[in-house]
């Protein structure tokens, strides 16, 4: 994450071309509930290159994972999508392009052209996105029966094949175990192989270490690395876990109240962040070395998504807010052609503020770590 490895990432989509294959644009999901409409999320805007890792942060509630379902079209029974469009760029078999907006689309069309085919999902916990009566084999190849109408001898090869290609050992027997017989690791290994099967163009990992032990996710991390340079695919991670998005995104979409209020590169969130949320989650993450004797917890609630925002929403816990933040909800402000933040702190008519002092300095850390490590591999 130096200075020079950001430029280079900015050099390369530039020389490049990347196509944009995922464009969100205006998405607004509320959550029917007896308590009134939950306001998930609101206005959120992204675009994913292909071959690109994007990576949505934010505390739990955020709306993280309910934008994404939107986008893998399993939004459930009481969600309503006020508006917006989720356009998906893809070819079909023989060739051809295709634009598609998922959102006017039906769940025969999601599920037929989306689900699983071109766009997968990775969820946090293996074993609810497991069926534990069904073998891991059957489970591996029942997309590739539905999609691609393989032979059973055919669909079991290749599923075997994605269990070699996931890091499993001994495939053919574990083909016929059951979730319950696997470690958590192992299941994991297992679901990102369903998720690959079909070969999709975009894999949605929701929190997909969160419940393994250090050792663990960072082989997964690394294997999911691996598979997205090997195929070309893009890459969205959900997570709280900023030390994971530092090892592995290129951009980051910070959410709050089912807002994006900052966006950028990943060296722009870490090193350069704008938007006083954004400092609270970079202060938050734990650090030997800071001079604190207790971990940075961001002060009061999370926001109550049942209410209607006309003003900043992270307004009531942010200590530097100002009297606009009551009255209006911010616009986005640009700081670079790839940087922008949801914050009154960057109009040219507010007070100059600082991000704090401890975090300065961590960032400085950071960087000298950076810098050590890049310089290791050479």
């Amino acid at each position: 994450m130096t200075e020079g490895n950001q430029q280079a990432f900015e050099n390369r989509l530039q020389k490049e071309k990347k196509p944009c294959i995922l464009q969100i644009r205006d998405l607004t999901v509320n959550f029917q509930t007896s308590a009134g409409p939950v306001h998930a999320v609101r206005g959120m805007e992204l675009d994913l290159h292909r071959g690109e890792t994007a990576a949505i942060v934010g505390e739990s509630g955020s709306g993280k994972s309910a934008a994404m379902k939107a986008v893998a079209g399993i939004l459930p029974g009481n969600a309503v999508v006020e508006r917006g469009r989720i356009e998906f760029r893809y070819h079909h078999e023989d060739g051809s392009p295709e634009t598609a907006d998922i959102l006017t689309k039906d769940k025969k069309w999601i599920r037929r052209h989306i689900n699983g085919k071109r766009i997968a999902m990775v969820f946090q916990d293996p074993m609810t996105s497991l069926d534990p009566t069904m073998s891991i084999g059957k489970q591996i190849m029942e997309g590739m029966l539905w999609h691609f109408k393989l032979s059973k001898k055919e669909a079991w090869n290749r599923a075997v094949e994605l269990l070699q290609e996931a890091g499993i050992e001994d495939a053919q027997r574990r083909m016929k175990q059951y979730p319950h017989q696997l470690s958590g690791g192992m299941r994991q290994r297992v679901v990102i192989a369903i998720a690959l099967a079909c070969d999709p163009d975009v894999l949605i990992c929701d929190e997909p270490t969160t419940a393994l032990d250090v050792t663990i996710q960072a082989r997964i991390l690394e294997l999911i690395q691996r598979i997205q340079k090997e195929r070309g695919i893009s890459v969205i991670y959900i997570t709280h876990d900023l030390g994971v998005v530092a090892k592995v995104a290129d951009s980051v979409h910070v959410m709050y109240a089912g807002k994006v209020v900052e966006r950028g590169t990943v060296n722009e969130i870490f090193y350069d962040p704008r938007h006083p949320y954004t400092w609270g989650l970079l202060s938050a993450m734990p650090d030997l070395e800071t001079e604190d004797v207790r971990l940075y917890t961001i002060p009061g609630p999370p926001p109550n998504l049942l209410l209607e925002r006309n003003k900043d929403a992270f307004a009531p816990r942010n200590p530097y807010a100002l009297v606009v933040d009551d009255k209006a909800e911010p616009p986005m402000f640009r700081i670079t052609d790839t940087h922008y933040a949801a914050t009154w702190l960057l109009d040219p008519r507010a007070p100059k503020v600082e991000m704090p002092k401890e975090l300065k300095a961590r960032i400085r850390r950071m960087k000298k770590e950076a810098e050590r490590q890049d310089g290791s591999r050479l």
